[in-house]
């Protein structure tokens, strides 16, 4: 992460700092105890790393990126992970909305699923008619077609204190009040 910082440009959104490797390293065991044996230590390393960042970069950081993670892990080759019935899913959603089915934006959909499986928040940042919505829309719905039903809670996080959203710890009791 030292290098990343180094060398990627500065973007407001990056965080390479100790909750991003907190998070790295939770999601390491988590994938190493589903995979159990059936892949190389340093495999999932590499792919960890690489799906946890890669969906965070701007263009122009992305090969620089993928270069640093290939210098850290000489001579090794990730197949993609893929998830077939969500790609199918997510083929069957762009086709009932009336969208064309462009690889690129299907892979920013595809990063969103994975950035949301570990993390409790995200943005999506982007220029006016990316397909920002249309892609969160269509990974939701995917996401149903696939047995896990979502839904979208918007909060306009000025209408509320902090406290109120995420909850508060009461020094005097040590009780937690759960936010919404």
């Amino acid at each position: 992460y030292k290098l990343c910082e180094e060398q990627l440009t500065k973007q407001v959104h990056y965080d390479f700092g100790l909750r991003n490797i907190l998070s790295v390293l939770r999601t390491l065991g988590a994938v190493k105890r589903e995979t159990a044996g059936t892949m190389e230590e340093q495999d999932i390393v590499m792919r960890v790393l690489r799906d946890m960042n890669l969906s965070k970069l701007v263009d122009e950081d992305e090969p620089l990126f993928m270069s640093l993670i290939n210098d850290l892990f000489p001579g090794t080759k990730l197949d993609k992970s893929g998830y077939p019935e969500l790609e199918n899913a997510i083929a069957k959603q762009v086709d009932d909305a009336g969208l064309i089915n462009h690889p690129a934006w299907k892979l920013k959909v595809i990063q969103l699923f994975e950035t949301q499986r570990v993390r409790h928040g995200m943005m999506t940042l982007g220029p006016t008619g990316s397909g920002k919505t249309c892609c969160i829309h269509i990974l939701m719905k995917s996401m149903t077609d696939c047995g896990e039903p979502h839904r979208e809670m918007r909060m306009n996080p000025k209408a509320i204190t902090a406290p109120q959203m995420f909850g508060r710890l009461d020094v005097a009791t040590n009780d937690w009040t759960d936010g919404i």
